[in-house]
């Protein structure tokens, strides 16, 4: 589909030749960025992109001069209405994962991170820290979050991800686990207002960490999520 629409917009019109595309814009709204693209390097390399992959690490698809980071693109409209943050429900749970743990990258997958904190909390009953399973579907995983204080959101493969919006559309405080992350609109945002970050050399540590934060400080995050949450939500109408 890139590939026809780069074709057509090259042959039909002057100005991809006119600069060789650099003053065209590629919005990917999904965690794979301009890999979704098979052929981006060859042929949509110099262009601006739009992506949620702010990741400082990778100089080749995200460069800080030209990339533009946008919010990832959450489809559930449990979440993106707002509904599970009108809920009153007592948050009974400390932190909160589900996903991936063991991937067949191994260790490296999410630097070893992941295994190294299912490990940190087992045991810990207020802490929910699981792989995905069938005997939770999508209506389970929803109400953890909402039943949580904090989503932890440890990078994958890369630092970008979802789970720090959704953990906002959820009244669920993000908690970044991820060195290299730039969020969206970091310029207009205080991302230290509306999240709490952990360097990934104490991932061990967060169950510790997340316990010592007293009920008055955690209100600034909610209250920042609270006033923040719709403008990185993809909504129709915006």
């Amino acid at each position: 589909w890139f590939l026809s629409a780069y074709k057509q917009i090259s042959s039909n019109f002057p100005y991809w030749n006119r600069t060789q595309g650099r003053d065209h814009v590629f919005v990917f709204a999904g965690a794979r960025g301009p890999h979704i693209f098979r052929d981006w390097k060859r042929v949509i390399r110099k262009s601006i992109f739009m992506t949620p992959e702010g990741d400082r690490s990778l100089s080749e698809q995200f460069n800080t001069w030209k990339a533009i980071v946008i919010p990832g693109l959450e489809v559930d409209e449990k979440l993106t209405s707002g509904a599970l943050r009108a809920i009153s429900m007592e948050r009974t749970n400390l932190a909160f994962f589900r996903g991936t743990i063991h991937n067949k990258g191994g260790s490296s997958y999410s630097r070893g991170i992941r295994i190294k904190m299912e490990e940190a909390f087992r045991g810990a009953e207020d802490v929910i820290f699981r792989e995905q399973e069938d005997k939770c579907p999508r209506n389970c995983y929803r109400e953890e979050m909402r039943r949580s204080l904090f989503c932890l959101c440890p990078r994958g493969w890369s630092p970008w991800t979802l789970r720090a919006y959704q953990s906002m559309m959820a009244g669920c405080i993000p908690v970044v686990i991820a060195d290299e992350i730039e969020f969206p609109f970091e310029d207009d945002f205080d991302w230290s207002r509306l999240t709490v970050k952990i360097p990934e050399s104490r991932a061990t540590e967060p169950h510790d960490l997340l316990r010592r934060i007293p009920k008055q400080v955690i209100r600034e995050p909610q209250e920042a999520n609270a006033a923040t949450w719709k403008m990185v939500t993809w909504k129709s109408p915006p």
